[in-house]
């Protein structure tokens, strides 16, 4: 059964893996904005984490984001079939490069790390 449980969790990596953007790579667009970005002081003393920045230990999430569903100021995003809650001290109100959402995710435990909320809606 640990075996299973092994595959189960290679498996998983792997699809967490394939959906994440790397943000890293100086040949994507915008490749400086992405690394200029930096969590919000909220989030790092939550988090308690000694980084500053959005990129260094995160990478940008491609997923589908919504408006939470009673209309309210949450914001969600999809994640493995499920809707998760965007951390209000993770959310930015700056513009990105194509005015289009940006969310960073850690890449070593998911945690988010940077929303930045899209200009031209949703």
């Amino acid at each position: 059964m640990k075996a299973f449980g092994r595959i189960l969790t290679i498996f998983g990596l792997l699809v967490l893996f394939s959906v994440r953007a790397d943000a890293h790579d100086p040949s994507m667009p915008n490749h400086e904005w992405f690394n200029r970005q930096e969590m919000n002081p909220a989030a790092r003393q939550r988090l308690g984490v000694p980084w500053k920045s959005c990129c260094n230990n995160g990478d940008v999430f491609k997923t589908r984001f919504r408006v939470g569903e009673d209309r309210s100021d949450q914001w969600q995003y999809l994640k493995d079939g499920e809707w998760k809650i965007i951390p209000p001290d993770i959310i930015k109100e700056e513009d990105t490069p194509d005015r289009t959402p940006v969310l960073f995710i850690n890449r070593h435990t998911g945690v988010e790390l940077c929303f930045f909320v899209p200009r031209g809606g949703l």
